[in-house]
C-alpha cells in the first residue's frame, strides 16, 4: 500500500447551553409546595438554601432553549441547549468551569462527543459524519493527534499511528477490494516495510530503503509458489587470481 490513508478531523463543538425536558417548577410563595396545571414562561431558575443559583432554563428570541446546572460555588458544571440552526448539545464543565466533555448532533447529520484534558486541549474525538464515515481520534498532552481510527463509507477501515512530530509511522488497512495491509515509514515519513494479503489470495511483505527502492520482496503466490527475491545495489566484485 504507497498511499497515504485519510486521516480524520473532528473538531471542538461550542456550546451555549442545553436542552432537558423537565416539568416541575418552585413554588412562588416563601415557604412550602405548590401545584400547577399549566405555567408559561420565557425563563425560570432554581436557588439553594442560600439563594445560589443551582438552575436555570430559558428561551432566546432566537429560538435557543437551554437549562445548566451550577455547582454550590457558582460554577456551570452541565449545560444543553437546542440552537435555531438544528445543533443539539451537552457539555460538562470540571469544578474549575472548564468545558471537559462535549456530545453533539449538527444539522447537516454529524454527530460527536469530544473530550478535553484540563488544560482545554482536545484528547479524545469520536464521530460519525453524515457521509458514512465514523472515527475516533486521540491527541496527546499537547494535543496532537497520534492515533486515528476511522471506517469509511466505501468500506474501508482503518489506524493510523503517528509519531509527536506529526508523521504517520505506521497505517493499518482493510481496503474495500479485499485487501488488507500493514505498512511502516520512517521518520522522514517514506514507505519502509509494506505486508499485505490480497483478494487472489497473494500474500506478500516487501522492504524498502531509504530511497524508497524495494530491496526485498518475501510472499507466497496465487499459484501455491513462495519467492523471496532480493537486490543488492552494491554486489561484491567477483574474486580474480589477482585479486582474491
Amino acid at each position: 500500500m504507497q498511499k497515504s490513508i485519510k486521516r480524520q478531523r473532528f473538531a471542538i463543538i461550542a456550546l451555549a447551553g442545553i436542552i432537558v425536558a423537565g416539568g416541575f417548577i418552585a413554588a412562588v410563595r416563601p415557604a412550602g409546595d405548590a401545584t400547577f396545571d399549566t405555567i408559561t414562561c420565557k425563563g425560570w431558575k432554581v436557588v439553594d438554601k442560600y439563594g445560589k443559583e443551582r438552575i436555570t432554563a430559558f428561551t432566546n428570541s432566537d429560538g435557543q432553549a437551554s437549562v445548566v446546572w451550577f455547582d454550590k460555588d457558582g460554577e456551570r458544571r452541565i449545560s444543553a441547549v437546542t440552537h435555531a440552526n438544528g445543533q443539539a448539545s451537552v457539555a460538562w464543565f470540571d469544578k474549575d468551569g472548564k468545558l471537559r466533555i462535549n456530545a453533539a448532533t449538527l444539522a447537516d447529520g454529524q454527530a460527536g462527543v469530544a473530550w478535553t484534558d484540563k488544560g482545554g486541549k482536545l484528547r479524545i474525538n469520536a464521530a460519525t459524519l453524515a457521509d458514512g464515515q465514523a472515527g475516533v481520534t486521540w491527541a496527546d498532552k499537547d494535543g496532537k493527534m497520534r492515533i486515528d481510527a476511522s471506517t469509511l463509507a466505501d468500506g474501508q477501515a482503518s489506524v493510523q499511528w503517528l509519531d509527536k512530530h506529526g508523521k504517520m509511522r505506521i497505517a493499518a488497512a482493510t481496503l474495500a477490494d479485499a485487501q488488507a495491509s500493514v505498512v511502516w515509514f520512517d521518520k522522514d515519513e517514506k514507505l519502509r516495510i509494506n505486508a499485505a494479503t490480497l483478494a487472489d489470495g497473494q500474500a506478500s511483505v516487501q522492504w524498502l530503503d531509504k530511497d524508497e527502492k524495494q530491496r526485498i520482496s518475501a510472499g507466497t503466490n496465487d499459484d501455491g509458489t513462495v519467492s523471496l527475491p532480493t537486490k543488492d545495489l552494491n554486489p561484491p566484485k567477483k574474486s580474480s587470481p589477482n585479486n582474491p
